[in-house]
């Protein structure tokens, strides 16, 4: 007989496929299994080594023995091949290759769509995550959501109650990790720190599946964190758990707290993300707690009084750790925020230490796409960075709208940037500042119906902190030939501001000219003048309020010498400043005068 016709008489062919079939489904089993118990994950990967293993010995096994009626034996022991066990092997093989089929269908119905969708997110971070996040189910919520009540304080000293908003801070951090998971910001949470309605409520008005509450006791060296998981529209408990560990086990207990919400939430967990929530941040106690003392501020970007004590507490945790990746990139964009010349070389020295020891810190790509941005003026790098970050930082409200109002402000992409400020307002919905920041990029893309509602919901959020909604809503009616609600909107930011006040100033005088009020204008440019000292960067920072005067002489004086510093990177300018003047963002008859319009063709203007 031929070795061929030996195979195929020995039964080898069956047993090969019988053994393919298996092992493909024991891998597709374990494939969902293993996540959902929360499993390492080196494990399927080995799984699925031994199966490959196991694939030749199990071939030379079906060459030396044969299945008789008697139970398996070696092969010279078989006079005659048994029809039987040939039978066997087929219905065996046939009802297998049922199971896979059946096993087919329910993976492509119930499974696939899924992965597709996860896999558009992570193929395009910035533009297919914002799409799929930004749709709501029918149920009116956010699918896969979840909003972190701040946790409360338990601890007998009440010099220890920072622990307690750091951790719920740091935990916040962690599950933001999950591309799969829309984490509501902080900023949209702390408003029920103290006044906390009812589950139900704080979930329809913050838009989420479920809700996350807890509280943190610390005394002694031991941490006792509680938490539970609640869904918002039945306040049934999902997922509660309670952790008594010492200070040095908190980053497991909050690894252990992120993997067990997403398994609650049937949120996808990858390779990649389950290893950056088990990493831990630093080695060091003292760190950690300088760290917490930290992030426990309240923001400063709207407090500034409270940089002094956040950059203190985040050099002292790297003093006491100078590996603590996580320091390192909240200090750099505290000193590049500050807004002081002199602290930008630190905030850039340490943005690159912070990626030196954890290249996954969105923040970190953050500031320095912030400073390649307005200090260096070098824009294709500035974007490389800010899309690294978001695609870090999925669920970061702050970088999301970074991000977006740089593209829409600078000209580019507005499709890209309202997508992105979607998002942010959706991971942060109570944020007037990004309502803000929509509605001023639908303005710059010509939506001024959807603008104008943007810039109301921002003031109906906060109508007292802000002039910035008012002044973008009076643009809005002064693009719309509304002069006299852009009046009565211009004047409402002038009664916000502070009388030092100096942000967008400029774009207040500029639009006081065009709306006939010139006198208005030189007014505030000359509050200005007081602030900035004379030279190409002050000539860039009035520019607009001296076009706002109409004295088209000191304006073509003024703004040569901004396009002369921008374009020879002497002194670089922001460069929203110069697309806005470059697109004549106002329409202004002046700039389409002779002179300016040299200018603005200097700058890429093609008119």
């Amino acid at each position: 007989m031929s070795f061929l016709g030996e195979i195929k008489r020995r039964k080898v062919f069956q047993v090969a496929a019988v053994y393919a079939v298996v092992a493909w489904l024991l891998v597709q089993v374990a494939d969902v299994v293993l996540p959902a118990l929360n499993a390492p994950s080196w494990i399927l990967p080995v799984f699925i080594f031994f199966m490959i293993l196991g694939f030749p010995i199990t071939m030379v096994m079906s060459w030396a023995f044969n299945l008789t009626p008697g139970g398996l034996v070696r092969e010279e022991g078989v006079a005659t091949p048994m029809r039987s066990s040939g039978r066997k092997i087929e219905y065996v093989l046939f009802g297998l290759l049922a199971v896979a089929v059946i096993w087919v269908i329910y993976r492509v119905e119930f499974d696939v769509s899924e992965k597709v969708v996860d896999s558009s997110v992570r193929a395009g971070p910035a533009a297919e995550n914002v799409s799929n996040v930004s749709e709501e189910t029918t149920q009116g919520f956010l699918p896969k959501s979840i909003a972190i009540l701040p946790f409360e304080n338990l601890s007998p000293n009440p010099d220890n109650a920072y622990f307690a908003a750091g951790i719920h801070e740091s935990t916040l951090n962690q599950l933001a990790k999950i591309h799969d998971l829309v984490v509501i910001s902080r900023t949209s949470v702390m408003q029920y720190a103290e006044n906390r309605p009812p589950i139900s409520e704080i979930a329809k008005a913050l838009n989420v599946a479920t809700v996350m509450e807890g509280s943190v006791r610390y005394a002694d060296g031991r941490v006792l964190i509680t938490a539970q998981l609640i869904d918002g529209q039945t306040d049934a408990h999902l997922w509660s758990n309670e952790f008594n560990r010492e200070l040095a086990d908190v980053f497991a207990v909050q690894a252990e707290v992120a993997k067990q919400i997403a398994t609650a939430m049937q949120v996808q967990l990858l390779p990649d993300e389950r290893e950056r929530i088990e990493s831990r941040p630093t080695e060091s106690t003292e760190a950690y707690q300088h760290y917490l003392r930290a992030m426990s501020l309240p923001y400063p970007l709207s407090q500034p009084e409270y940089w002094p004590a956040l950059i203190n507490s985040l050099e002292r945790a790297i003093a006491a750790d100078p590996k603590f990746a996580e320091a390192y990139a909240e200090l750099a964009f505290a000193y590049d925020n500050r807004a002081a010349i002199e602290d930008i070389d630190k905030a850039v020295s340490y943005a690159h230490k912070a990626i030196e020891l954890d290249p996954s810190l969105g923040f970190a790509y953050l500031t320095l796409g912030q400073i390649d941005s307005d200090y260096y003026a070098r824009q294709e790098e500035a974007r490389a960075a800010f899309a690294h970050a978001v695609e870090l930082s999925p669920n970061n409200s702050f970088i999301l709208s970074q991000h977006a109002y740089r593209l829409a402000d600078n000209g580019e992409n507005f499709a890209e940037a309202i997508r992105l400020l979607r998002r942010a307002v959706a991971v942060d919905p109570t944020e007037a500042v990004l309502h803000m920041r929509l509605g001023f990029v639908l303005m710059r893309s010509g939506n001024f119906a959807e603008a104008a509602e943007q810039m109301r919901e921002a003031i109906e959020i906060d109508p007292v902190n802000y002039h910035e909604p008012y002044l973008n809503l009076a643009t809005v009616h002064y693009l719309d030939g509304n002069p006299g609600e852009a009046k009565k909107n211009l004047d409402r930011a002038m009664e916000i501001m502070s009388s030092g006040a100096t942000y967008r100033v400029d774009y207040v005088a500029y639009l006081y000219g065009l709306l006939g009020e010139s006198e208005q204008a030189a007014s505030l440019l000359a509050r200005l003048e007081e602030t900035y000292a004379a030279g190409r960067q002050s000539s860039a920072r009035i520019g607009w309020a001296v076009l706002g005067t109409r004295d088209k002489k000191r304006a073509l004086r003024n703004w040569t010498m901004t396009v002369d510093g921008y374009i020879e990177d002497d002194q670089p300018v922001t460069p929203g400043r110069i697309s806005r003047f470059r697109d004549n963002w106002l329409n202004d008859p002046m700039l389409e005068e002779p002179e300016f319009l040299e200018l603005r063709r200097r700058l890429g203007f093609k008119g």
